[in-house]
């Protein structure tokens, strides 16, 4: 007899994403090419967020298609997340967020490289989707899942955000 892991919920999800440092996010451009960028990332209120500049390939391919998978750093202890990173606008307008990025990224070699930097001029809050954890040497057990709106064990949605419209998501004015 299989038995299935319990789901993943989206509490652990955060709790992952706001303990890791570095992370991958995949986009693809207009043509279908697919784009593998690490970024630095921070989880305030239950919510994912990225920076970036305007014109890097990233927010280029994110103004035609804001889908994106992201992940961990890790291959040994998995966290994949499909969504969609929704444009919030400049993060100067979100001082909340920049001041969660300077508490994580608080080494002086980073600090240039932080979204009060004027040349980072677009945040993004990730709507994620659906999301898959497993960690090494067993992936067969300890395969877990996670689906935005899906009940869970306890008769609730599990923490997860509300959908986005995803209509401007990707910062076009």
């Amino acid at each position: 007899m299989i038995v299935e892991p319990d789901p993943l919920t989206w509490k652990e999800i955060v709790q992952r994403l706001s303990d890791a440092r570095y992370f991958w996010v995949h986009t693809t451009s207009p043509y279908g090419a697919p784009n593998a960028t690490p970024v630095w990332g921070v989880v305030l209120d239950d919510a994912f967020y990225i920076y970036t500049e305007s014109g890097t390939r990233k927010a280029r391919n994110l103004r035609a298609n804001s889908r994106v998978i992201v992940h961990l750093e890790s291959a040994e202890d998995v966290l994949i997340v499909h969504g969609h990173l929704d444009y919030r606008g400049h993060p100067s307008a979100h001082q909340e967020v920049v001041s969660a990025f300077a508490r994580k990224y608080d080494r002086p070699e980073e600090a240039p490289f932080l979204p009060s930097a004027p040349f980072f001029d677009v945040l993004y809050a990730l709507q994620p989707l659906h999301a898959m954890a497993w960690s090494l040497p067993d992936t067969e057990t300890s395969t877990r899942r996670w689906r935005a709106g899906r009940e869970g064990p306890a008769g609730d949605v599990s923490g997860s955000p509300a959908p986005s419209s995803h209509t401007d998501a990707a910062g076009a004015n």
